[in-house]
């Protein structure tokens, strides 16, 4: 199994698909900063499991998505 590690700060006014995701916490908490007009929940580390890229594509398009 591999592993996929990303930072994410999920949207409260809209759709998820705008929520931030970042390579690095830091970089998450800049960008929840610069976008004042929108309100976010805290920055949290999301860990995705997957076998090959085609199993993370499938988790990325499922309705649950990769959790966030």
């Amino acid at each position: 199994m591999a592993k996929l590690t990303y930072w994410c700060a999920p949207i409260l006014t809209d759709a998820r698909c705008y929520n931030i995701r970042t390579k690095t916490k830091k970089e998450a908490v800049r960008l929840v900063a610069l976008n004042t007009h929108q309100d976010y929940e805290a920055v949290r580390k999301v860990t995705v499991y997957y076998k090959d890229a085609f199993d993370l594509a499938v988790q990325c398009q499922d309705e649950c998505g990769t959790g966030e």
